[in-house]
């Protein structure tokens, strides 16, 4: 009776183990973490690689909306009357 208990016992792990094995390489085939990994370096040397050309870009919108705001507020100035712009005034319709 020992002897039937033991040898089912190790037939339980032995399957349980095989269900196990099964489980993780089925994984491994839908999550390949190789392929992912690949995946993310390259991604990352991309980005890395790119850093310069986004600094630039954000550069040229920081530019250009400075440019907006300080023509936005020469026109606003034009249009209300201030001592510093009466010689410009002046100067501009000579």
């Amino acid at each position: 009776m020992a002897k039937a208990s033991a040898s089912s016992a190790i037939e339980l792990q032995i399957r349980q183990m095989k269900n196990f094995m099964g489980f993780t390489v089925a994984f491994l085939k839908k999550r390949n973490p190789v392929k992912l990994l690949k995946e993310g370096v390259t991604a990352y040397i991309q980005n890395l690689l790119t850093v310069n050309q986004k600094l630039t870009r954000i550069q040229n919108r920081i530019n250009y909306e400075r440019y907006k705001l300080k023509k936005t507020e020469l026109i606003l100035a034009q249009n209300s009357e201030h001592v510093f712009l009466k010689g410009r005034q002046i100067n501009q319709t000579r």
